[in-house]
């Protein structure tokens, strides 16, 4: 191994107790004190990237040591992966070497040469990416998620029901590959295999009435997953049909607005947390008690800036957002474009945080209503119709649009290399038998002339909406 190249020591990044300790005591300082270990790390990874990456090498070369963040150069998904060997800082690691790794689906959770948990993802803005997280910054991302995502919203009632529950937890996500959220939830399992009877990780996929009678046989204390399948299944629990008695829920990977939270943790009469996360970083942001997200600042720069990336003030909704990873280093992320639209609060937070308070417009996928075969109303979760087709071999972009009632229209853009005929024949009869299997028949599958494209007014990628609302009828 070159010494350019050679792998970080981990300096500046401790584990254990005193990341925990560094953790609680910066939540505590003041926002200033909260920002100058902000820059100190920054200029710690940017000095790392320009000296082990290839890729920022090279495109850092002219600029002053000390250059200002915003004199970086924006990067996305596209220009990242087009040079994924130049990025990453292990020479190690290649890009076609974890394709292999990533083809076996029982691999997933497992570290890649037994350092790095590995993650792929469409992304909101419809470009896939592999992303590569070394285990100083897997020991961020825990001690964030237990330090200012969990422990917080932790009292009597919240410990009771856990324990009274055998602290059992349930995950809902998709779990056909190596997508974020299952990797961090098998990855966990394996670190504790004495733990995995209590805690199941259950497929996107499932039907509904599976998944609640799994659910009421296993009764979790911790329940998490897709903010629309955690809705799917409050429904549930306010008909009856659902039993649960959760300490905490937890939402992931798709925006919750305050009503639909607000009725969440109604039903299930317990808190109801929203994470704030991406397969770039896992922890970027956790909710308050005042219902704000409040931006990990100490380990995430987070820059709202308009389409052609100019700073947005506090107050108004950015178009896309630059995102800063100051834990990874075998990978490193500066200022790249994550797609989200992003509102910083312009004035300090009543819960008293000194970390920036934010809301998030993330993945908007809509959950879709169809008739079953009983003439009954069949919702499914976007995630789940979105597995489906993502996980089809050849689909390189699509989109999801129901017509009708009974009629979805497929936008498809396949990889290079593969038949268009074949790719739209397996996605159309995946479906069809995915919709089957959900007590769902007789719906049209049309493959639209039109590619998939992102919303003209937002820019935002969007997989699965309805473009006509229409109730079910018996």
């Amino acid at each position: 191994m070159s010494t350019a190249r050679q792998m970080p020591t981990g300096e500046g990044r401790a584990g254990g107790l005193g990341l925990l300790w560094d953790l609680w005591w910066m939540a505590r300082r003041g926002s200033a004190t909260v920002a100058a270990r902000q820059r100190a790390r920054l200029t710690d990874l940017v000095a790392y990237a320009r000296a082990h990456s290839p890729l920022y090498a090279a495109l850092y070369r002219g600029l002053p040591d000390d250059a200002d963040l915003a004199a970086l150069p924006p990067l996305t998904k596209r220009d990242l992966m087009a040079r994924f060997d130049e990025w990453v800082t292990d020479p190690q690691v290649r890009l076609a070497d974890l394709r292999a790794f990533l083809a076996d689906p029982h691999r997933v959770g497992a570290l890649y040469r037994g350092r790095y948990l590995v993650m792929t993802t469409s992304g909101t803005t419809g470009e896939p990416a592999v992303l590569v997280h070394d285990r100083p910054a897997l020991a961020v991302y825990t001690a964030l998620g237990l330090l200012r995502g969990f422990l917080p919203w932790l009292d009597g009632r919240v410990i009771g029901r856990a324990l009274r529950q055998g602290g059992r937890a349930a995950v809902i996500v998709a779990t056909g590959g190596h997508y974020g959220a299952v990797a961090m939830a098998e990855w966990a399992r394996r670190q504790r295999p004495g733990l995995a009877r209590r805690f199941q990780v259950l497929s996107v996929l499932t039907p509904l009435p599976d998944l609640v009678r799994t659910l009421n046989a296993f009764q979790p204390a911790f329940l998490g997953g897709y903010a629309t399948v955690l809705s799917l299944l409050a429904e549930e629990q306010r008909a009856g049909r659902l039993t649960l008695a959760p300490a905490m829920v937890a939402t992931v990977s798709e925006t919750l607005p305050p009503a639909a939270r607000t009725a969440m943790a109604l039903a299930f009469g317990c808190p109801v947390l929203d994470i704030y996360g991406a397969s770039e970083m896992l922890t970027i942001a956790f909710l308050c008690r005042a219902g704000w997200l409040h931006l990990n600042a100490d380990w995430v720069v987070l820059e709202p800036v308009t389409a052609d990336y100019r700073p947005v003030p506090p107050g108004t909704p950015s178009r896309t957002v630059l995102l800063t990873n100051l834990a990874n280093r075998v990978q490193p992320i500066l200022r790249y474009d994550l797609g989200d639209s992003v509102t910083l609060r312009p004035d300090p937070c009543p819960c008293g945080s000194p970390l920036p308070a934010l809301r998030v417009e993330g993945r908007t996928d809509e959950i879709l209503t169809f008739r079953g075969a009983g003439g009954q109303p069949v919702r499914i979760a976007p995630m789940a119709l979105a597995t489906v087709v993502e996980e089809t071999p050849g689909v390189r972009r699509y989109q999801i649009l129901q017509t009708g009632p009974q009629a979805l229209r497929i936008r498809l853009a396949v990889e290079p290399g593969a038949d268009p005929e074949t790719v739209w024949s397996a996605v159309a009869a995946r479906l069809r038998a995915f919709l089957a299997v959900q007590g769902v028949e007789g719906v049209t599958i049309e493959r639209a002339s039109e590619p998939p494209g992102p919303d003209p007014r937002s820019g935002k990628f969007r997989f699965v909406w309805a473009e006509r609302r229409e109730r079910p009828s018996a």
